[in-house]
């Protein structure tokens, strides 16, 4: 099997254990497409909370300028919950969504 592909998930992995990991990175990668619709089109109170919980899996996950985007969104929304966010941002996220998602699946093995 793979090796944690950052030094986060080495590090989570090293007190939960590789194949803990393994599920948990398999959870994100079926989430985040949900999450992230939700951020696209729901209502300005969830999109505040999933911009939240974005920023976190995504640091969690090692992906630290991927959670600092969301963090913004987060402070955004938090600040006006009305705001949009742009169809070039949410491309730009998806974008790099999927750089990082590459390795995860590798490692997860989906």
């Amino acid at each position: 099997m793979p090796k944690p592909p950052n030094p986060s998930l080495v590090d989570l992995a090293n007190v939960l254990g590789e194949e803990n990991v393994r599920n948990l990175v398999r959870t994100f990668l079926t989430e985040f497409p949900v999450s992230f619709e939700t951020l696209r089109a729901g209502d300005g109170k969830n999109r505040h909370r999933v911009a939240h919980s974005l920023k976190g899996n995504t640091r969690l996950m090692g992906a630290t300028d991927l959670s600092q985007r969301f963090a913004e969104i987060e402070a955004r929304m938090e600040e006006s919950p009305g705001s949009e966010i742009t169809v070039a941002e949410l491309e730009s996220l998806r974008a790099e969504f999927e750089m990082l998602a590459g390795p995860l699946r590798q490692f997860a093995g989906v």
